[in-house]
């Protein structure tokens, strides 16, 4: 389960008590959407916490019970700029659109972004249903979840490996910046 959510009791959550209760990563992840800014309810909130919690914790694969944020993490750790398609070949339709949700997702975690050419318009690839679709890259964060999550001997990309557990063995934080104690004791 994801560091975020362990313990966690989302029904316990309020928009006047997250402060206190979600990780700090998380709770700064849901300010904007709570008042003054946002227009968060606390049901709203807590809809929102399920969701995100869907997304780190969600599991289809039932050899390694991956959930699909880590599957398409380790996919995409080779570092190499792809369409879901591409890293997803098999996979049904349905299927690849939750890949897409789940990539929108890693895309505001800052695990991955679209590819843009020079005037920032996407760049797109004729998929395997013959539609354009997006082309997905990598950045450098991906590998630090895989590694921070203990799953960095997945990691597909040599360098970026080598490189992340180097720095993490210095480091006793967790990716959000939050002391956990797990890494390098």
């Amino acid at each position: 389960m994801s560091y975020r959510f362990i313990d966690l009791d989302i029904d316990s959550v309020t928009t006047e008590n997250y402060k206190e209760i979600l990780k700090p990563s998380l709770a700064q992840q849901v300010l904007p959407f709570l008042p003054p800014e946002g227009s968060f309810e606390t049901s709203d909130l807590q809809r929102y916490l399920e969701l995100v919690k869907s997304y780190e914790v969600a599991t289809t694969d039932l050899i390694h019970g991956l959930s699909l944020a880590d599957q398409i993490r380790i996919t995409f750790s080779d570092m190499k700029a792809a369409t879901i398609c591409e890293k997803f070949p098999d996979i049904d339709l349905a299927t690849k659109r939750r890949y897409r949700c789940v990539a929108e997702y890693l895309i505001r975690q800052g695990e991955l972004t679209k590819l843009k050419d020079e005037k920032g318009k996407l760049l797109k690839k004729l998929g395997n249903m013959g539609k354009m679709v997006v082309i997905y890259e990598p950045l450098p964060k991906i590998c630090k979840t895989l590694q921070q999550t203990g799953l960095g001997q997945f990691i597909r990309n040599e360098q970026q490996a080598s490189k992340v557990s180097e720095r993490t063995s210095f480091q006793c934080q967790n990716w959000w910046g939050e002391e956990d104690g797990s890494i390098g004791n």
